[in-house]
């Protein structure tokens, strides 16, 4: 057992972050304590990264936790994987993606990239003010990379047709309002982003905040066009 790996989990089990709506709650099985968080990937088949309600993301032994979130964290990852089959294979040896127009406003913004990459082997990352650069000795490693940059909130348009961050789908039933989670928001100029996106939209309003892991936009707006124009920002979502 890695000491980084108990630290991280007794560290996040102290924080007492606030609980998102969405957000599930993982119990450890010799004390019964939780966290909030959501699962993001698999290190192998025994370690999971969760990213908990304050943004980190932490590496967890399956073995601490509960009988029913370890066959849930096993279920997500089946599922994760049969949604992969049939995707064009990414380049094989060694590989350099850049994704453009990824919102960096500030350094707490390319924190959040270095953490949501952070415990992949063989992965080097740099940045500029809007781009993130994944190099790696395999493109299923920059696209393991790329999948868990776009986990975090962020999105940037692949220079690769292979190994990029996937399209996602969102209704296009218009609605009254729509609940946007997992956006990368820092700072207030995260924020502002989001003002962008309800301006985009033709939207009234947006309940987001620094920091806020869940917020609603209200007025007549489809959840597609409200995860274009988040896309559009350089973020990424989920929108329903």
């Amino acid at each position: 057992m890695k000491k980084l790996s108990l630290l991280l989990l007794v560290s996040a089990l102290a924080a007492g972050s606030t609980i998102p709506v969405l957000a599930r709650t993982w119990t450890r099985s010799t004390d019964q304590k939780t966290i909030e968080g959501e699962f993001v990937r698999m290190k192998d088949d025994k370690t999971a990264f969760i990213k908990t309600a304050d943004g980190r993301t932490v590496e967890i032994p399956l073995a601490m936790l509960v009988a029913e979130d370890q066959a849930f964290i096993k279920e997500a990852a089946t599922t994760a994987s049969a949604t992969d089959e049939g995707k064009k294979e990414p380049p094989k040896g060694e590989t350099t993606v850049t994704l453009s127009g990824a919102h960096l406003c500030c350094g707490s913004c390319k924190k959040g990239v270095e953490s949501a990459v952070g415990g992949l082997e063989d992965i080097t990352v740099s940045m500029t003010s809007d781009s993130i650069t994944v190099a790696g000795k395999s493109g299923d490693k920059v696209q393991e990379a790329l999948d868990a940059i776009a986990k975090a909130g962020y999105y940037g348009k692949s220079d690769n047709e292979t190994a990029l961050i996937a399209d996602a789908k969102s209704s296009d039933e218009e609605k009254d309002s729509v609940t946007v989670t997992g956006v990368h928001l820092c700072c207030g100029k995260c924020v502002k982003a989001i003002d962008n996106v309800v301006s985009a939209v033709g939207a009234d309003k947006h309940t987001a905040e620094k920091g806020s892991s869940e917020f609603q936009i209200t007025g007549k707006v489809k959840p597609s066009a409200v995860l274009a124009a988040l896309r559009a920002e350089g973020l990424n979502g989920t929108v329903k």
